[in-house]
């Protein structure tokens, strides 16, 4: 085994051996922390039921997302200075202002004036939508990173609009933003715990119906964090290894 390898192992180690102090000094000092794992198995069709609507909510919010960001990417690289002003506007506000107060405002005001009544729809609805802000400064970034060169080249070939963009502009963007919309997508399936506010059936809805019945809530939280952890770590992971076959390529 080379010194390389113990070095990453050893390192591995001292990091858990850390986390583990860490973790028994807080249960030391919490006498009340104390895990009911018996308390699960009365709840666990409902809490794999919420679970499962988490990944289903976070897989519809992408692609929504993703949906979404693309219209306001094109608004934002568009020749109309109305669609620029536009995405300009719709990010500002968007961005400026807390999901939370987002998912209250707009599903208690807004979705219902235009004939929303499903909190599931509604909340999806407008966790897309902050989120393609995210997607689509990404995407803005990406594209104001080209180098002024290669629109001169286009420029001088004569390349249709529509070719510049699928064969040249596109692929160098997608490259570039792959490790970034992993880790937005990370954040996309943390953000899916506030439709709570609004009673949408996902983890953390079930989690606190959970701890309400049976009064278990280090348990339950425990389990919420362990769930969303389940989620989120192969995600970074994934971001990572993105990140490293960019820099290679």
């Amino acid at each position: 085994m080379s010194e390389k390898t113990l070095k990453k192992i050893w390192d591995v180690l001292a990091v858990f051996a850390i986390f583990n102090f860490i973790f028994l000094v807080v249960v030391y000092q919490n006498p009340d922390f104390k895990l009911n794992i018996g308390a699960l198995g009365q709840y666990a069709g409902l809490l794999g039921q919420g679970y499962l609507y988490t990944i289903m909510i976070s897989l519809v919010a992408l692609i929504l997302s993703l949906v979404f960001s693309g219209m306001l990417f094109g608004m934002s690289i568009s020749k109309h200075k109305w669609l620029n002003y536009f995405y300009t506007c719709f990010t500002q506000v968007a961005l400026g202002v807390p999901l939370m107060v987002h998912i209250i405002v707009l599903y208690f005001f807004l979705t219902s004036a235009i004939g929303i009544r499903d909190p599931l729809v509604g909340g999806t609805l407008i966790l897309s939508l902050y989120m393609s802000c995210y997607f689509a400064k990404t995407f803005e970034g990406a594209y104001k990173d080209i180098s002024p060169q290669q629109f001169r080249m286009m420029h001088i070939l004569g390349l249709p609009r529509t070719i510049c963009m699928t064969k040249i502009i596109l692929p160098q963007i997608i490259k570039g933003t792959l490790p970034t919309l992993t880790s937005h997508f990370a954040l996309l399936v943390k953000s899916t715990a506030l439709l709570s506010l609004i009673s949408v059936s996902e983890f953390t809805q079930i989690i606190n119906l959970f701890n309400s019945r049976t009064l278990e809530f280090v348990t339950g939280y425990v389990l919420l964090a362990i769930g969303y952890l389940a989620i989120t770590i192969p995600l970074s992971i994934c971001a990572n290894w993105l990140n490293k076959k960019v820099v290679q390529a």
